[in-house]
């Protein structure tokens, strides 16, 4: 098993040709909407692949793999990230005439001059004199969307008095861009919207055996494994077919169990951060879905409206493939987000992994009263006051066997028939202290004890 190189590029966008895979219809429709002028929305979610799409179609090779010469020669490729241009509009304006600079060195344009609107729209018809017309490639659209609405105005007018193509990737749903203009956003029905998400399954085997020729690995002999830690998301894809490669080069193996343990893990580590800023972006419908999806349930026909409305965007983000969360990795990110009981004092409902729990009077007080105190040792005292509020005034009081009961029911419930996490511990001449947990924890834990218990009873 011998290295012949590095195929796998890592926390930046793709910018060669060759370290690029699939997308070749998304490809296909941008260059279709550029010569027909048509304004492009790329929609995609961060690390699916928008950057680098855009820059593939900065480079001649693509160019000339999607338009014919004659094409070719009439267009201007310039690429601008707005996250580096999101502080004001002139800020916006002088991005891309640097842009503009590099892409055309034969331009007469005085790029020292104060470059604002005017300056582009004059540079606009020095380009078209020399009969040339202007791709303009802007990344992270969104950010720009607190720029002022007359800002927006002109943009718009830009756009449709000039003979400009414009491509622009965004996170953002242009429908949703702004709200300031009744009807919505400034560019409603402007812009086609091409949706980048997962890869289709021979993208996947493509990207597999090319990366697999330039390593001399056979990743598809492990394609199964590799696609239950990242699914067919790309970036996730090339972090844990990068974490294999590493390991089979000191290990001289590919795939062992105890391997895919150790890229399971490594990449949790390495993804943390962007399913941090996934969840955080995430509309609280999307969230909720994947939540019932992560503990393999649904929610019941009458509370099924929103979850069925998630569905299908989280399938276009990439998020959800075949009714699953894309990736195990991912999946157990959200149990680790989610709280294994949860009680809604509002509502008065509880959920043990989200599902309705119907508790008596005495075990929902007893349960809202450990929420409260979660972690404290709690005495008996403490917890008769609190679920018995009435005994106050009356001399027998509350007994110890009143509150063992309450204790023993409320634990067939939370603590499920497997045994295994003690949410409600006795300690000892104190009292009692409640543990909540999450769903992960729940059943990771669960799995470590039977594991044990197995081991003991084998020796």
């Amino acid at each position: 098993m011998t290295e012949r190189g590095n195929p796998f590029v890592l926390g930046k966008p793709i910018k060669e040709p060759e370290d690029f895979h699939g997308r070749r219809v998304e490809l296909n429709e941008l260059f279709e909407a550029i010569v027909n002028m048509q304004p492009v929305a790329l929609v995609g979610e961060h690390r699916c692949g928008n950057t680098s799409l855009l820059y593939q179609m900065c480079h001649p090779d693509v160019q000339a793999t999607f338009m014919d010469d004659d094409e070719r020669g009439r267009l201007l490729f310039a690429f601008v990230n707005a996250q580096l241009a999101a502080e004001s509009q002139d800020a916006l304006f002088r991005r891309i005439a640097r842009a503009l600079r590099r892409a055309d060195p034969d331009s007469e344009a005085d790029f020292e001059s104060e470059i604002d609107a005017i300056w582009l729209e004059d540079y606009l018809e020095e380009l078209a004199d020399r009969d040339k017309r202007l791709v303009l490639l802007l990344d992270e659209f969104e950010v720009l969307a607190s720029f002022p609405a007359r800002f927006w105005e002109w943009f718009r007018g830009l756009i449709t008095e000039y003979d400009l193509s414009i491509v622009v990737a965004t996170r953002v749903e242009l429908g949703e861009f702004r709200d300031e203009w009744g009807s919505g956003s400034p560019f409603f029905n402007m812009f086609r919207s091409i949706y980048v998400g997962n890869f289709s399954a021979d993208e996947v085997d493509h990207f597999l055996k090319a990366v697999g020729e330039s390593t001399g690995m056979d990743y598809m002999a492990i394609a199964p494994k590799i696609g239950e830690l990242a699914g067919r998301f790309p970036y996730y894809l090339q972090v844990a077919t990068a974490l294999f490669h590493e390991h089979a080069l000191r290990d001289g193996t590919l795939g062992g169990e105890e391997q895919v343990e150790a890229v399971q893990r490594e990449m949790a580590d390495r993804v943390s951060a962007h399913f941090d800023d996934i969840w955080s972006k995430l509309p609280t419908d999307e969230r909720e879905a994947l939540s019932w999806i992560a503990v393999e349930a649904r929610p019941d026909p009458k509370d099924s409206i929103s979850f069925d409305q998630a569905m299908p965007s989280l399938e276009r983000r990439g998020y959800v493939v075949e009714g699953r969360i894309f990736s195990r990795v991912f999946a157990e990110d959200v149990q680790q987000r989610l709280r294994r009981i949860e009680l809604n004092a509002d509502t008065g409902e509880v959920t043990i992994e989200k599902r309705l729990v119907d508790l008596p009077p005495k075990e929902f007080s007893l349960l809202r009263f450990l929420l409260d105190r979660e972690g404290d040792i709690v005495t008996k005292d403490e917890i008769a006051s609190a679920v018995w509020p009435e005994y106050r005034q009356l001399s027998l009081g509350v007994t110890d066997s009143m509150i063992q009961k309450a204790i023993s029911r409320l634990r067939k419930e939370v603590d499920g028939a497997e045994g295994g996490f003690i949410h409600i511990e006795s300690i000892r001449g104190q009292g009692y202290r409640f543990q909540n947990t999450s769903v992960f924890e729940y059943y990771h834990h669960r799995a470590d004890r039977n594991g044990v218990a197995q081991e003991a009873s084998a020796s």
